[in-house]
């Protein structure tokens, strides 16, 4: 059986670990075998990255390729066909497979439009990084704009019927509204939407098929509402209290804090581009993140990258990478914890870690071959330069070289 062994000088597992001077053998796309004695053969091509640093391919968990990043304005989308978002959406995927972006999550689109873009890479039309959809995200009646494209229900059969119905149109994954937005004209960020007891209906029938719940959230209330109905992944969360990281902790929810979007968007307050209504949720929230997600950190929630990357001020590709750094300089977390966010976390809340994430036998050879001297573990933020990343493997297969 030929293979490809691709000798490491520090490879970065994934789960919080490193090893040293070893060998990757992949083998019909996936890892075969691991270690500083793999075998070699005249059957086997070999890379010699010994003075480089591998690691797993990044999953961002939440991006929205019906957005395009730049525009200030999200409703911009409304000038727009489904057919013109699916191509352009298409090329924001290849922009996040530039960046080393292996696997990406589509946490809400309009209409047929992410899985359109999910069919042109899987069949080979599209260069674009493992794709993965939830559909439209699921919300109370007007709970979301016009151009957003939700399922809306009320009451627990109602969300029933629509959970049912995202999952009977190929989600991978349920995203929930459990409060209000700030790119949502007509709510409040930290206003109450969904009842506990329709966010756990949603659970009840997502969790039926072994998927995950993610639920968009912002204040104590709403939160609450979103661990106690058993969502996997709190989204935003902001500001996170004490007593929500408390019962985040006792329950196991995964945390996604999406700071990169919060972060750009503030850099661009003054430039008078983006809706009055935005600024001003913003301003409301902003002071009380960097200090919630740190104390996140300190009790020990599990921390998921996701980025709002198709958000104003949020490109699809360095943002990913961005978050990372966000997440060490802003909350305190480790390098290493920032990267298992973005690889083992970001694989559980897609429900994919079995076989994929983390640098192991039988998993996905989705890897990152850095340039040489780049060191990750000792400055994160390198990582945003898309040529720090000289070649991207995706299923054992080189998609990008440098």
């Amino acid at each position: 059986m030929r293979g490809i062994i691709l000798k490491a000088g520090t490879v970065i597992i994934g789960d919080g670990t490193t090893a040293s001077d070893v060998s990757i053998l992949i083998q019909e796309n996936k890892i075969a075998e691991v270690g500083s004695q793999v075998a070699s053969g005249s059957g086997f091509e070999v890379l010699d990255f010994s003075d480089r640093v591998v690691m797993p391919g990044i999953i961002d968990t939440h991006v929205h390729v019906c957005h395009d990043g730049t525009n200030p304005d999200p409703a911009e989308i409304k000038k727009h066909s489904d057919e013109y978002l699916a191509i352009r959406g298409a090329k924001f995927t290849e922009q996040l497979l530039n960046a080393g972006v292996t696997t990406a999550g589509d946490a809400a689109g309009r209409s047929d439009v992410p899985f359109a873009v999910k069919n042109a890479i899987r069949n080979g039309y599209v260069k674009g990084p493992r794709f993965l959809v939830c559909g439209r995200m699921i919300t109370i009646s007007a709970g979301r704009g016009s151009y957003s494209g939700s399922n809306e229900a009320n009451g627990p059969d109602d969300v029933r019927r629509a959970t049912r119905e995202e999952l009977g149109r190929g989600a991978d994954f349920i995203k929930l509204a459990a409060t209000g937005a700030i790119s949502s004209e007509g709510t409040e960020s930290f206003t109450t939407q969904f009842n506990q007891d329709e966010l756990q209906a949603a659970v009840e029938e997502t969790h039926k098929l072994g998927k995950k719940t993610h639920a968009h959230s912002y204040g104590e209330p709403g939160g609450i509402n979103t661990i106690l109905a058993g969502v996997d992944v709190i989204v935003h969360g902001h500001p996170m209290t004490e007593k929500t990281i408390n019962l985040a902790k006792k329950h196991g929810t995964q945390f996604m804090p999406t700071l990169t979007t919060y972060y750009e968007s503030l850099q661009h307050h003054d430039e008078g581009e983006l809706p009055e209504y935005m600024i001003r949720k913003e301003k409301e929230l902003f002071p009380l993140i960097e200090g919630g997600f740190r104390s996140s950190v300190e009790a020990g929630l599990e921390i998921v990258l996701g980025t709002d990357s198709g958000m104003p001020y949020t490109p699809f590709g360095p943002s990913s990478m961005e978050e990372m750094e966000l997440m060490v300089r802003l909350g305190g977390m480790s390098e290493m914890g920032a990267i298992v966010a973005g690889t083992k976390n970001a694989a559980k809340a897609l429900s994919i870690d079995k076989y994929v994430g983390t640098i192991e036998i039988g998993k996905s050879a989705d890897l990152l071959v850095l340039e040489s001297g780049l060191d990750p573990l000792k400055n994160i933020s390198r990582l945003q330069n898309p040529e720090s990343v000289e070649m991207v493997i995706l299923e054992g297969k080189t998609v990008i070289k440098r």
